[in-house]
C-alpha cells in the first residue's frame, strides 16, 4: 500500500523533469497536476479500501484544462482550514454529480463496478439507479489520472497528447504500476494505444486478447485486467447514454465471452 507516500516521490522526480522541459511557471503557481485514488469526504481508509477492492477502476485522461493545476485526489474532499467558499463549493457540486464530466465518469464508475449480469449494461439501468451511482461514487475508491500533468486549455491537439505521452512514458507507466488497477478506461485512441503498448511489454508472453467487433476493449486473463477505449467524459458533443454505452456495450460483450471465468472472482 502507502498509495500516496510512492506516488509523492514520483511526482517529485516528474516535477523535476517537468522544469527541465520548461514546463513549469513559477513556484507560486503550480503548473503540475497530482492525481491517483480520490479521497472520500467521509473519513475512510481509501488506500486500504482500494488495495483490497475486486475491482480497481483507473480513468486515464488527458489533462485538466486549466493553465493551474492542482491535486485530483482531493476533489471530493473538503478541507475547511484551506478550501475557500468556492473551492467548497465546488466539491460539493462534485459530491452531487453536477457537471457533465463528473457525472459521466460517477456513470461508468458505477457500471463497470456493480454489474455483473450483460442483460443489465443498458442506459437506462443507471438512470433507474442514481441515488446509488451517487452513493457509489462518494463510497468507493477508485482513481483518476491525467496523462499530460501539466495544465493546459480546453483542449489538447493529438499531436500534443501523443508528445507528452512519449516524452513521460517512464514516468505514467510507475504511476500505473503503484497504482495497480484492474480496470483502465483510457478517453483517447492515443492513449489506449499506451496502454496497450504498456501491458504487450510489461507482459511479453502473455498477449493481450481481442473479441470480434469490439476493438474498444482488451483483455489480459493472466493479470485480471480489462483495457477501454473511452469517449471523453466531458465531450459536449456526445450524450450521458452516448459516453456509457461507449464503454459498457464492450463490457457487456466480454461478460457473454469466453474470457468470463478468468475474472470470476470479480463477481463471486
Amino acid at each position: 500500500m502507502e498509495y500516496n507516500s510512492k506516488l509523492n516521490c514520483l511526482f517529485e522526480k516528474w516535477i523535476k523533469e517537468s522544469k527541465k522541459n520548461n514546463e513549469w511557471q513559477s513556484e507560486e503557481q503550480t503548473a503540475f497536476t497530482k492525481d491517483g485514488i480520490l479521497e472520500k469526504n467521509d473519513p475512510v481508509d481509501v488506500e486500504d479500501l482500494w488495495y483490497n477492492s475486486r475491482k480497481r477502476i483507473l480513468f486515464l485522461l488527458k489533462d485538466q484544462p486549466t493553465e493551474w493545476s492542482d491535486d485530483v485526489r482531493l476533489w471530493l474532499k473538503d478541507d475547511e482550514s484551506q478550501d475557500d467558499k468556492e473551492s467548497l463549493a465546488r466539491k460539493r457540486n462534485n459530491r452531487e454529480l453536477k457537471s457533465r464530466f463528473i457525472q459521466n465518469i460517477a456513470n461508468l464508475f458505477w457500471g463497470l463496478y456493480t454489474i455483473d449480469n450483460p442483460n443489465d449494461c443498458d442506459y437506462s439501468k443507471a438512470q433507474e439507479s442514481f441515488e446509488d451511482v451517487k452513493r457509489c461514487f462518494n463510497t468507493i475508491p477508485f482513481a483518476l489520472v491525467e496523462s499530460k500533468k501539466q495544465g493546459g486549455g480546453t483542449s489538447i491537439t493529438p499531436a500534443k497528447l501523443k508528445k507528452y505521452l512519449e516524452r513521460y512514458k517512464t514516468f505514467l507507466r510507475n504511476e500505473l504500476d503503484i497504482l495497480s488497477p484492474n480496470m483502465i478506461v483510457c478517453t483517447h485512441g492515443y492513449i489506449y494505444g499506451f496502454v496497450i503498448d504498456y501491458y504487450n511489454e510489461k507482459y511479453p508472453d502473455s498477449p493481450l486478447r481481442t473479441l470480434e467487433g469490439h476493438n474498444s476493449i482488451r483483455i489480459h486473463p493472466e493479470s485480471k485486467t480489462l483495457i477501454f477505449c473511452s469517449y471523453h467524459p466531458s465531450a459536449l458533443r456526445f450524450s450521458y447514454e452516448t459516453v456509457y454505452m461507449g464503454v459498457m456495450d464492450h463490457y457487456r460483450a466480454f461478460l457473454k465471452s469466453e474470457y468470463f471465468h478468468h475474472f470470476k472472482s470479480w463477481y463471486d
